[in-house]
């Protein structure tokens, strides 16, 4: 009995003691809530920056969706990495880019298409073949140009030539150019030398060394049909573009509808026989990275390209030991230079958040930046788009092809853009096709312009 007592004692006691420490508990929190309450009612400014900098640092950043086929082996791969990293590392916390990559041209610009049909596009890409076009019309695309006339610094870098580039009719502009694109062809010093060869400056010489390097043993041309036929176009604008004033004249209108001209057939004609006689046994249906590599490797004597290309020379891992010493630059026949802007970067945030439009509209800043134009001409031998981005004496010292090829920029006769930047996209895609048929004799030279031409038409905007 005394022990049930006992027991019953010990736990009213246990009892008592909680309810008193719940007490106590419940005193100290009123009294430190009385304390905050009354700190919170005497600070100044300055407690209320800490619980500001609190908040910033523990709410998620506004993601920007980005799009890039500058990945893998990319030339410009290095260069865009940077750049968005440096990107995110400066707005971290505030803004962070998150990137689609896709492996390249032609897988980015079909998966951009699909999007562009849905309304779904990423708030940043490179509006190429025809994406911009669509953004403008699905309604996503947004005018840049009210920005750049708010943001002088930012206006100062891009430049006025590279804004009106891309100024529609109406005055809008609904891109800004990634980069300045001077591009002649490139040449193996010594293989031209053991040919008996220099750069050829009429189209007739052209296609006599092309003979004369294969009796010497070289294949000439690095020509590809694949993706967008991009190396074989360069040389096919060039063939144009140098063809007098009207041919100059077409290499210089966008989206042409008539192919139907003596300076497509004269051109046409020229690479059929180049197809089949002076380039390597994969060029029909060859890759960018085929052709690249031919060059670099020492298989091929010419490669006509950009001045993207130029750091590849000299990297061992892309290209044969000693390679940068063997390249020369040139332009081509008759003083031809392809010389233009890219379309480069829309913004498609129209109907987006108000967080994430600045946020777009800050990375497109940087994107087109001067930081980011330094790290591409460094990185990636993208010229910028002014000349407030100087290349220093020992960047041309260190880079002496591309140095080169902006002098003879300055001694061009014929200036024109590529085939890129235009034509329709439909007809960029139909080059590729119709390559192969010329090469095998499937199709002449006329019916190739033709098909072109009916194209064209049916692509008419």
């Amino acid at each position: 009995m005394k022990k049930g007592l006992s027991k019953v004692f010990a736990l009213l006691l246990a009892l008592t003691m909680i309810m008193s420490l719940v007490a106590c508990g419940n005193k100290a929190s009123n009294d430190a809530d009385k304390e905050t309450s009354t700190s919170k009612t005497d600070t100044t400014a300055e407690g209320s920056d800490k619980e500001s900098k609190a908040e910033e640092t523990t709410s998620e950043p506004v993601e920007i969706s980005y799009a890039t086929f500058m990945v893998g082996s990319h030339a410009s791969a290095a260069a865009e990495e940077e750049v968005i990293s440096a990107f995110n590392e400066k707005y971290a916390g505030k803004y962070k880019v998150v990137v689609e990559e896709l492996p390249s041209d032609n897988a980015f610009v079909d998966k951009m298409k699909i999007l562009a049909s849905s309304q779904t596009l990423p708030d940043v890409l490179i509006g190429k073949n025809g994406i911009r076009e669509l953004a403008i019309e699905n309604g996503q695309a947004v005018n840049i140009k009210p920005f750049l006339e708010e943001d002088a610094e930012w206006m100062k870098i891009v430049g006025e030539d590279a804004m009106n580039y891309n100024m529609a009719e109406d005055g809008s502009v609904y891109s800004i150019a990634n980069q300045r694109q001077i591009i002649g062809y490139f040449y193996n010093k010594d293989m031209f030398a053991t040919a008996g060869i220099t750069p050829a400056k009429t189209w007739d010489e052209f296609m006599s060394n092309n003979a004369k390097l294969k009796d010497a043993g070289f294949t000439p041309l690095a020509l590809m049909t694949g993706e967008n036929a991009w190396t074989t176009n360069l040389w096919l604008a060039a063939m144009i573009g140098t063809d007098g004033a009207e041919g100059n004249k077409f290499m210089n209108t966008s989206y042409p509808t008539n192919y139907n001209n003596s300076s497509v057939i004269k051109g046409l004609e020229m690479l059929k026989t180049c197809l089949k006689e002076y380039t390597t046994p994969d060029a029909v249906g060859a890759l960018y990275a085929n052709a690249a590599n031919n060059f670099e490797q020492g298989n091929v004597a010419m490669i006509a390209n950009g001045p993207w290309m130029c750091p590849d020379f000299t990297d061992e891992t892309k290209s044969a030991p000693g390679m940068g010493e063997k390249v020369g630059v040139a332009l081509y026949p008759e003083d031809g230079l392809v010389s233009q802007f890219e379309v480069g970067y829309i913004l498609c945030t129209n109907g987006k958040s108000e967080e994430e439009q600045k946020g777009a509209l800050e990375f497109l800043k940087f994107k087109t930046g001067e930081y980011a134009q330094s790290v591409f001409l460094e990185k990636a031998g993208v010229l910028p788009l002014t000349d407030n981005i100087e290349l220093s004496a020992e960047y041309k010292a260190a880079n002496p092809v591309l140095a080169e090829l902006i002098e003879l920029s300055g001694s061009a006769k014929y200036t024109f853009e590529n085939i890129d930047n235009t034509a329709y996209s439909a007809i960029v895609d139909e080059t590729s096709v119709r390559y192969p048929e010329l090469a095998y004799d499937e199709i002449t030279p006329e019916e190739f312009a033709d098909t072109l031409s009916k194209l064209a038409e049916m692509n008419k905007q």
